[in-house]
């Protein structure tokens, strides 16, 4: 069974009283009951949510990728990428060499490479610190694989192409407020 429609379930919460299918994003383990465990009987991950497994279906990449991305130079500050992700909001900013995305910036890149280690960000350049060469997906993959690609490489952030050419960034954080946004409908 592939997975191709999500919901993300935070672990533990019973859901009704109808068995669900839910999988394991990192291991693809398929687990069938009311309630989620807090970790996977395959693969013992301690699991913040799953996804539901469902006949293939399709929803992609595409329905969850920030087109808008913040885009900074590679020979710019960390701090002006800083305040950038400050202003907007931002927990990454997309890297460019001579037009082109070849790197990324996140939060935690900032904040393990030079806030844990004391170095002055206004003198690094962000190309020092980026994440290159990317990971990245076609928009038309489907949304649970993008989820297991962030698990297996243990990063939060997606570089989407379309047809070969950029489209823009998946994060976990657009995918879990798009889950919100769905819920709150629902309760309406």
């Amino acid at each position: 069974m592939s997975v191709s429609h999500v919901l993300l379930i935070y672990h533990g919460r019973p859901h009704s009283s109808i068995m669900t299918k839910w999988e394991c994003y990192r291991c693809g383990h398929i687990f069938e009951g009311e309630v989620t465990p807090d970790e996977c009987p395959n693969c013992h991950y301690s699991l913040t949510f799953w996804l539901e497994a469902s006949e293939p279906g399709v929803i992609t990449v595409r329905n969850f990728v920030k087109t808008d991305p913040l885009t900074i130079d590679a020979n710019e500050s960390v701090l002006k990428a800083a305040q950038m992700m400050r202003e907007r909001h931002a927990g990454n900013i997309l890297v460019l060499i001579k037009g082109e995305a070849k790197g990324i910036l996140t939060e935690r890149d900032v904040l393990n490479r030079i806030a844990a280690d004391d170095l002055l960000p206004s003198s690094i350049p962000v190309r020092k610190i980026m994440t290159s060469p990317m990971i990245s997906v076609g928009a038309d993959t489907p949304l649970a694989e993008a989820v297991k690609l962030m698990a297996k490489h243990r990063i939060r952030t997606l570089f989407v192409t379309d047809g070969g050419k950029p489209l823009g960034l998946l994060n976990m954080r657009s995918i879990v407020g798009d889950q919100f946004r769905v819920a709150k409908n629902l309760e309406s």
